[in-house]
């Protein structure tokens, strides 16, 4: 085989011929560049822009007709790219600034704007080669971008300042339970004691009256030391009484005479009471609008109550001062501030004293039994807690507002004359069968619904639940929870559609698979409803699933 030849160097021909090596391009290459061309002069005015910038904005004679810049930017975005322009041209550098600019048809786009300089031989600046790209796109995706996250961390914030008020919310609670247990405790002793010493001062008062009945022509006679030592031992015997009355009241166990009662009479006769009662010092004011609605107490203990009150604000006034007896009434169908009482029709009375007031950890002690601020023969602390234990037991709540030198408001609320009436049972919306193994979740869901007027009907199996439709058992929906031993929830649903077709179902899930499922729900025809699912979600729920009874319909087609 002969040996295969290569060419020399010198043999090779040229790739290109020496006519062809340098040549002129037929078109204008920046006609073809994916973005608008433009160059200006040394002052930055346009000297030429590229198809692409004529096709956004017009011909270049049009655009510089009209202004130049000022005709391609927006309005508002025209002095920030003057500015940035000057800047660059003093230090002879590069420009660049994002920008809106407007077509023709007044259409706006974002256009990021880059620009080069040119410079001369001798070192002077030529002007500016620059090219405009269309980030419009870009900027709302950002934009979009920046307002979820300000959504999310709006959200997120909100999520933490309500779970904090959770944590408060729940943390106060404790406080009360603990500090009412505490409480209960103490008013089953304070009762017990009181019972027992009530019987023993009872039997000295009595003592007493049988010894003035069968020797008091004899007790006459005496003079002096005797007679003074039964006038004591009655003063303490009655004493004793008044103090079992108090303790009674405390624990609750003091029988109640509930009756109307007009707060603003009660008022207004209180104040020619206290007027004497008080002393010379003290001024009794009385604050009641017209029309004030009746309230439902024990007008007696209300009575009492409110004197001890006033003879507390009375004491912490040595200089003197005012005492005003208030009455107002709450917003109907409101809960009081500052208090555990649900939402109801309240009238809210007060005693406010301008005295020396209370700090802050005699305030917080203010309301414990046997706590007290007096010397010891003029106070037995049992006057506030007393009055917390009465209106309590009414059906009210009580509250203490003072600060030091800016005196005492005590606050009490007790329940309208009315608003003691049982209310009318919810109208049944319909009977709904309840599907779930956890007892406690099964018991959750049955006072949701029983609250919003259904009949429940409870099973905690498939089993049970389709042994209930069998024997006839009416049903308008069913609720079940998906995962339960035996037949899951899905599977529930279909069986039971088979003895009622059309039956309204609804799944509770607490996996992570809701996505999996919802294309089963759609085709069965079932409402989905994630964990822990709330009572207004649930009821909301079943109102577009449950149609109202046959009699209601016929009453609304009437």
């Amino acid at each position: 085989m002969p040996k295969e030849e290569h060419p020399t160097l010198e043999e090779t021909p040229p790739l290109l011929e020496p006519e062809h090596a340098v040549r002129s391009i037929p078109y204008d290459v920046a006609d073809d560049v994916p973005a608008l061309i433009w160059v200006t002069d040394e002052l930055g005015r346009l000297v030429y822009v590229n198809r692409r910038f004529e096709d956004a904005f017009g011909p270049i004679a049009e655009v510089l007709r009209a202004g130049g810049w000022p005709h391609v930017l927006s309005p508002e975005d025209l002095p920030r790219f003057e500015a940035g322009f000057a800047e660059a041209r003093a230090r002879r550098g590069g420009f660049r600034a994002e920008v809106r600019v407007q077509g023709p048809a007044g259409l706006r786009r974002w256009h990021r704007c880059e620009a080069a300089a040119q410079i001369g031989a001798d070192g002077a600046l030529l002007g500016y080669v620059g090219c405009s790209v269309d980030v419009t796109e870009a900027k709302e995706a950002e934009a979009a971008l920046r307002d979820l996250t300000e959504t999310l961390e709006r959200r997120i914030a909100d999520r933490t300042a309500q779970l904090a008020a959770e944590a408060a919310a729940r943390a106060a609670a404790q406080d009360r339970l603990r500090h009412t247990q505490k409480l209960e405790a103490l008013g089953q002793l304070a009762g017990g004691v009181a019972h027992d010493f009530n019987n023993a001062s009872a039997a000295v008062l009595a003592g007493l009256s049988l010894l003035e009945k069968r020797h008091g022509a004899a007790l006459v006679t005496f003079d002096g030391e005797p007679r003074r030592l039964l006038a004591s031992v009655r003063e303490a015997a009655e004493r004793g009484t008044a103090i079992s009355r108090r303790l009674l009241a405390f624990a609750r166990r003091e029988e109640m005479h509930a009756g109307d009662l007009d707060p603003a009479g009660l008022l207004l006769n209180l104040r020619a009471v206290l007027a004497n009662a008080l002393g010379p010092g003290i001024r009794v004011l009385v604050d009641v609008p017209p029309n004030l609605p009746p309230l439902r107490t024990d007008q007696a203990q209300l009575e009492t109550t409110l004197i001890n009150l006033a003879v507390n604000a009375r004491d912490a006034m040595p200089d003197g001062g005012s005492v005003t007896l208030g009455a107002a009434e709450e917003p109907p169908g409101e809960a009081p501030p500052g208090t555990d009482l649900p939402q109801g029709d309240y009238v809210r009375l007060w005693v406010a004293d301008t005295g020396i007031g209370m700090d802050e950890p005699t305030l917080a002690r203010a309301i414990e039994p046997f706590f007290t601020t007096k010397p010891r023969e003029k106070g037995t602390g049992l006057g506030l807690s007393m009055a917390d234990g009465f209106i309590a037991q009414a059906g009210g709540a009580m509250r203490l507002d003072s600060a030091p030198g800016l005196g005492t408001t005590v606050t009490l609320w007790l329940p309208r004359a009315n608003a003691l009436e049982e209310p009318a049972p919810p109208p049944i919306r319909g009977h709904a069968l309840i599907v779930e193994d956890e007892p406690l979740m099964r018991r959750y869901l049955a006072e949701c619904l029983r609250h919003e007027g259904y009949e429940v009907r409870l099973a905690e199996d498939a089993g049970q639940a389709l042994a209930a439709l069998e024997a006839g058992e009416r049903c308008d929906v069913l609720v079940t929870d998906l995962v339960m031993p035996g037949m899951d929830g899905i599977a529930l649903i279909e069986a039971t559609r088979v003895l009622r077709p059309g039956l309204g179902a609804v799944l509770l899930t607490g996996t992570g698979k809701v996505a999996e499922i919802a294309p089963q729900a759609t085709r069965g025809g079932f409402a989905l409803l994630r964990k822990p699912v709330s009572p207004a979600e649930l009821a909301d729920c079943l109102v577009r699933l449950v149609a109202p009874p046959p009699a209601e319909a016929a009453e609304g087609a009437a």
